[in-house]
């Protein structure tokens, strides 16, 4: 328990000496000449004010904003902010997201699957405000009665300590394998990652060989002529070799500054609880170190990459962005992943203790991410703020709050009833 405590607000004292430092501010200003002269909203307090999960009207939040820092009411304008954001770059957040990160491992004291750190990398579509034409042409439209701007969104999670290594926003037109590949250059090969289909090829599986990572991906029935075999034998595992890859693949490899080299990759059937056939490609060759019965469950851990993205969209609220143009599109996004982060690791802090209070109860307990997300606002900014303890030992015990039972044994999907309520009652959101 001490460790992680420690970790957690170790982890605080790194970004607060990142936010405060005057490189943080010279790297993250579009302009030398930025957030110099003297103004009402200078670069800190901008960059705090967009980590305090900015939902309601501008105005309101800045004016309570300011209320919070100051302890008095200083009128700062909407178009106070939308001048300031202009000269702020989205990398601000990137950086930060980073520093939390590499903090977080840094001391290898992290759950672990065989001694591999867990990622899923999955891509989804995000809908963007549609009246920019800014927008429109930077990112492209989905067309579907009305022109809708969209952008293509890829994240590289880590399902066992609910972190959000890396994440990417682009134009809807870029695919998920190539935001992918940006994702597997930060990895190594103390990583395995898992996919979902449609990641499935033999270039991309050669490119992340070329990085001695390791990685486990579903595949579609006809993916490979052996595959298909495969899927119709008895056999439940068996080591094939791929030897050849297209010529146009072979050109794209080697603009990525890789080469096609032949590999061996193993096939791996799982039956679903419904009885359902699935197969698997995954490079961990060994059959005695890493049996088929244990692959069923690793793949299912994949699922927390979606729990992520339905935190991001439904609780974070990402889609009600917080401006028309590309730059705050780019903020918004990343400083919600930074935001998701930094729960988690107030998550990882305060289960501990639950785990403690609760070890002789009938039931497993887990921190709502729901209601902790919401107990975070305004709670942060006095921690990153203030250099006394107490405004985050407060805020590790409202994490523990109405815990939400885990349901051992659920099976997904889960089929709702037809509601008149957008929410029900039980998913209110918390901001």
């Amino acid at each position: 328990m001490k460790k992680e405590r420690k970790r957690s607000k170790k982890i605080i004292v790194k970004i607060k000496k990142k936010l405060y430092s005057n490189k943080f501010m010279e790297d993250n200003r579009i302009s030398n000449k930025d957030f110099t002269r003297k103004r009402k909203l200078p670069f800190l307090s901008l960059v705090l004010f967009m980590i305090n999960i900015v939902k309601q009207t501008i105005q309101k939040e800045l004016t309570h904003f300011i209320k919070l820092i100051q302890g008095n009411e200083v009128n700062v304008s909407k178009s106070a902010f939308s001048q300031g954001r202009v000269k702020l770059k989205p990398e601000a957040f990137i950086e930060l997201n980073k520093t939390l990160v590499e903090e977080f491992y840094a001391d290898n004291d992290y759950k672990k699957w065989k001694d591999f750190r867990l990622v899923a990398i999955d891509g989804s579509k995000i809908s963007l405000p549609i009246n920019s034409k800014e927008l429109i042409n930077k990112f492209g439209t989905l067309v579907n009665g009305m022109i809708i701007p969209e952008a293509q969104i890829s994240s590289c999670y880590d399902p066992l300590n609910e972190i959000i290594i890396d994440s990417q926003i682009e134009s809807i037109k870029i695919d998920e394998r190539t935001l992918a590949l940006r994702h597997i250059n930060l990895l190594n090969k103390n990583d395995l990652i898992i996919l979902d289909r449609g990641y499935g090829a033999s270039w991309f599986y050669s490119y992340i060989l070329d990085r001695n990572i390791n990685f486990v991906n579903r595949i579609s029935k006809s993916f490979l002529k052996e595959s298909q075999l495969f899927w119709n034998s008895g056999e439940y595992s068996k080591i094939i070799e791929i030897k050849t890859c297209p010529q146009k693949s072979r050109y794209m490899l080697e603009e990525l500054g890789a080469k096609f080299r032949p590999f061996k990759i193993r096939l791996v059937k799982i039956i679903l609880d419904d009885g359902e056939i699935e197969v698997l490609t995954t490079t961990l060759l060994d059959e005695d170190k890493y049996p088929t019965n244990l692959f069923k469950e690793l793949y299912f851990k994949r699922w927390g990459i979606e729990t992520n993205y339905s935190h991001l969209k439904n609780n974070i609220r990402l889609g009600d962005f917080t401006g028309l143009s590309e730059i705050s599109i780019r903020q918004d996004f990343h400083v919600s992943s930074f935001i998701i982060n930094l729960q988690s690791v107030i998550s990882l802090d305060s289960q501990e203790d639950l785990d403690i209070n609760n070890k002789n109860t009938e039931s497993d307990y887990k921190i709502n991410k729901n209601l902790s997300l919401g107990f975070m606002k305004d709670r942060v900014i006095n921690i990153l703020t203030s250099n006394n303890p107490k405004y985050y030992e407060e805020l590790k015990e409202l994490f523990k709050m109405n815990p939400v039972q885990i349901r051992n044994g659920r099976k997904n999907p889960r089929i709702f009833h037809r509601s008149r309520r957008k929410y029900s009652m039980n998913r209110k959101r918390s901001i």
